[in-house]
């Protein structure tokens, strides 16, 4: 991996700070009780998870040595979105 395809790639802190983030907007909007209209294909309906799967976007053109970093990130922030969820 060079140096432009690890700047390219966000920390799990990094990515962890958009979900909040993200997880934040979420609140201000309906309440998550509430059913949602429909999504766009590839959205999930929540801005949290959705951010935390684009760094899954390209992943298969990426070189595989990222791909655990890659995962292991979405598997952190998709964590703290659930219990964040869970309360």
């Amino acid at each position: 991996m060079d140096d432009t395809q690890r700047a390219s790639m966000p920390s799990p802190a990094e990515l962890s700070a958009r979900v909040r983030a993200a997880a934040i907007r979420d609140e201000a909007g309906p309440a998550a009780d509430v059913e949602r209209g429909p999504v766009e294909p590839g959205q999930t309906g929540d801005a949290a998870v959705d951010e935390a799967l684009r760094v899954l976007d390209g992943l298969a053109e990426r070189p595989l040595t990222e791909h655990v970093a890659a995962f292991d990130a979405v598997h952190g922030a998709l964590q703290d979105r659930l219990a964040e969820a869970q309360g």
